[in-house]
């Protein structure tokens, strides 16, 4: 995938969720296309949400909670091991990232990465200040 790819579908993923009645067939694809990425390569799949995370500003809780209950509950759940510090050092570097991991819900992943997600995540979360509460 190149990174105009890459771009495009972060775009997309992201227009599903901000463009209401306007939704286009490319961003109702997007949504499935980051769904797999997330399963099959962890890699891309979070290459593609730190894109999505940029393009909107942290205060869009709906877009965050997208994010967060959507593509990186997946990222956590097929590939938590190699990917926890990952999306951890990406929270502590990225206010946006940060608010969309807090999105996570506790019953849609498993039990081993809820406690390492609730064990680091309140440190990163003060590291950026007073953030909202995810509201899903």
């Amino acid at each position: 995938m190149t990174e105009e790819e890459i771009q495009q579908l972060a775009h997309d993923y992201m227009g599903y969720f901000t463009y209401g009645a306007d939704i286009q067939e490319a961003q109702f694809r997007a949504v499935e296309k980051l769904w797999r990425l997330c399963r099959d390569d962890a890699a891309l799949g979070f290459r593609v949400i730190w894109v999505a995370v940029n393009l909107v500003e942290a205060d869009n809780s709906r877009a965050m909670a997208f994010l967060g209950t959507g593509p990186l509950e997946d990222l956590i759940n097929f590939h938590g091991d190699e990917m926890l510090p990952l999306l951890f050092e990406a929270a502590r570097e990225n206010v946006n990232f940060c608010v969309a991991l807090s999105c996570v819900g506790r019953s849609a992943i498993k039990e081993a990465a809820w406690g390492q997600l609730s064990d680091v995540l309140p440190g990163i979360r003060a590291g950026h200040g007073a953030l909202e509460p995810c509201v899903h």
